[in-house]
């Protein structure tokens, strides 16, 4: 599958003010790839989002970029007839209307269209996402979850070339997460729909995403698979924001073998308990079951974790700790925070 060959995004700006601008994005994404949007709030996702359906305007002119589907220039179309789907984070469902009505709503516009064949649309996309025979039932008998797969039906019932979600499970009881999240993808991938959403949840995005584009401060840091952020991160930042990370700096860098100028990042379960290494005492410990994170402070006071065996040390021990495998960044590489872009 070639990426780029569907939905293009080039050099898509928005500007809110001098200082607060998401953009420039560009973007490939491929055929019935499954996208996902992720950063920190302010990051832009949002606004990013609302410009591919059209529900914002990029800057205008050449500076603001354009997205482009098969090669169809739609940065000016509105957002009826770019035929993209959208699903917002609390659904904009219609309390008044049963979940039949709800769901013709999205292919008749609440009242045109051939009722027989509308009727047939709306039992094939209700059984699609397992709500068969849901038709009459009201919006409020629903679960959280149900809801959620009725906003889904609407928006899939008149065929969109492209999904939106934006933080689709946020609603959701996270005892329902996991499970619904297994549910959406295997959902879209049926489908076989080009998709992108937003979140704010790595686990959600490394569990629902083909890839993952990571923003900061309206900026897209790095696009790739889950396996390429968390291993290989092309920022400071993707670096501490995908997965846990301990950054070392100075001398606790040079105690695991970084050289001077550099900033080590080092995933806790990349650390180890060793005869010799970086020394600290055991401060904390928390049980998690097969593994235990365990807090270490070193003689001059920085904090670190290290993920071991429950029974590797105990809390007050003085231990040595040395890595595995570091991530090394200059110094001045990257930004580990800040919230230029907007969240529109």
């Amino acid at each position: 599958m070639t990426k780029g060959d569907f939905l293009r995004l080039d050099g898509l700006t928005k500007r809110w003010s001098q200082d607060v601008v998401v953009g420039p994005v560009s973007l490939d994404i491929a055929r019935g790839e499954i996208v996902a949007l992720l950063g920190p709030s302010g990051s832009g996702k949002t606004t990013l989002l609302r410009l591919l359906a059209g529900f914002e305007t990029p800057d205008p002119g050449r500076a603001g970029g354009r997205i482009t589907v098969e090669a169809e220039d739609v940065t000016a179309v509105p957002p009826a007839r770019r035929r993209f789907g959208m699903v917002f984070q609390h659904y904009a469902l219609f309390p008044h209307l049963d979940v039949g009505e709800n769901v013709a709503f999205g292919i008749s516009g609440g009242g045109s269209g051939e009722a027989g064949a509308v009727r047939a649309k709306v039992a094939e996309v209700l059984a699609l996402v397992d709500l068969a025979g849901f038709e009459r039932r009201k919006v409020q008998e629903l679960s959280g979850g149900q809801q959620q797969r009725v906003a889904l039906a609407r928006a899939l019932a008149p065929e969109p070339r492209v999904l939106l979600l934006d933080e689709p499970l946020s609603n959701l009881d996270p005892a329902l997460r996991e499970r619904t999240r297994r549910e959406l993808r295997a959902l879209i991938k049926r489908v076989g729909i080009t998709t992108l959403f937003v979140t704010h949840e790595q686990e959600e995005a490394f569990d629902l995403g083909d890839r993952i584009a990571v923003l900061n401060r309206g900026l897209v840091e790095q696009v790739g698979t889950a396996d390429e952020l968390y291993e290989q991160p092309a920022s400071l930042f993707v670096a501490t924001f995908v997965g846990r990370a301990n950054v070392l700096r100075g001398a606790m860098a040079r105690a695991v073998g970084g050289r001077d100028g550099q900033v080590l990042v080092v995933r806790p379960e990349r650390l180890r308990f060793a005869d010799a290494g970086m020394p600290g005492t055991v401060k904390e410990r928390r049980y998690t079951g097969a593994w235990a994170f365990y807090l270490v402070e070193s003689d001059a006071g920085e904090r670190f974790e290290v993920l071991a065996d429950p029974g590797a040390a105990r809390v007050g021990e003085r231990v040595y700790v040395e890595a595995v495998r570091a991530i090394p960044f200059a110094e001045r590489s990257g930004a580990e925070g800040g919230e230029e872009g907007r969240d529109a």
